[in-house]
């Protein structure tokens, strides 16, 4: 009698043991099965957040390039611009990983860089990140952009022109240094030209006298517009070749880029302002000549 009744007791413990076995594995498995969860909603999480980054990516370059061959000196109005221009194809870089449209915002300062001011362009792209508050700030000013940082969850981008303009403004002075090396050889072959056929056996009959001048008084620079000087011959009129280049007319800028042997795109400075040329800045009637250039009307000269 005993020993059954002992086996009973031992039998409903063995049975309780078994049951809080089984509660506890339960437990453990819902605690493995909810760390999983959070562990996917994490890769989840950080698969829209990278994502967004590549986006912001894009649209980066997408400004940029806008800016170097659409605006010239302008970011775009909007987001949507870089799209409509072509410069992005990817239709799901319009928003951000979790469907909501980008925050930009840009300011212009004018920055004076060795003497030159050179309109700097600063923006801003943010998302507002997996809760949709926005939490980073617009910008107005030059000093907001340097301040600018992405704020809780937003995920954004500071964007500058100023390597672009940097890169210009090397193209700019290369660019009219070889103009002017160009504009100054050209005078100095008609120089050499007018000396060989003024010492021929036979030289020419401008060469004594024309207009009241013999060849040694001649200005051999190609003849603009700008030159309004009495009694100025240019030999180049002497030698019946009548032209005259108007400054800042981009087809008579062009063909004078051509006949100094320049591409025609040298018309215009990176900026896209037009040449203009001026074959006597000193208003000589007599030599020694000075010629110019300058990308606007009595400005940006060499």
């Amino acid at each position: 009698m005993m020993i059954k009744w002992a086996r009973k007791i031992w039998m409903c413990q063995r049975g309780a043991m078994f049951g809080m076995d089984a509660r506890i594995a339960l437990i453990v498995l819902s605690v493995l099965a909810a760390t999983g969860g959070i562990s996917m909603l994490s890769r989840l999480a950080q698969s829209k957040v990278d994502a967004t980054e590549r986006s912001l990516a894009a649209i980066r370059e997408g400004i940029l390039d806008y800016y170097k061959n659409v605006g010239v000196v302008e970011f775009p109005e909007s987001i949507d611009d870089i799209f409509q221009e072509g410069l992005i194809d990817n239709p799901a870089f319009k928003q951000d990983s979790w469907g909501n449209d980008w925050h930009y915002s840009q300011v212009t300062a004018n920055i004076e860089v060795e003497g030159i001011e050179i309109p700097f362009k600063y923006a801003v792209v943010f998302s507002a990140g997996n809760d949709g508050v926005i939490d980073s700030d617009i910008i107005n000013t030059e000093q907001d952009y340097a301040e600018w940082e992405e704020r809780n969850d937003d995920k954004g981008i500071k964007i500058s022109s100023r390597d672009i303009e940097l890169k210009r403004l090397e193209e700019y002075r290369a660019r009219g240094q070889l103009i002017i090396d160009k504009i100054t050889s050209k005078e100095a072959a008609n120089y050499l030209e007018a000396m060989g056929t003024c010492s021929g056996v036979t030289p020419a009959v401008w060469c004594a006298d024309f207009e009241g001048k013999n060849h040694t008084q001649f200005n051999f620079y190609p003849k603009s517009d700008l030159d309004s000087t009495e009694g100025i011959v240019y030999y180049t009129t002497a030698k019946g070749e009548l032209r005259s280049y108007l400054a800042g007319d981009i087809n008579d800028m062009e063909q004078l880029m051509e006949d100094v042997g320049l591409p025609t795109s040298y018309a215009q400075d990176p900026w896209g302002r037009t040449l203009f040329y001026h074959s006597n800045l000193g208003g000589r009637e007599t030599p020694p000549f000075s010629a110019s250039i300058c990308y606007s009307h009595g400005s940006s000269c060499f």
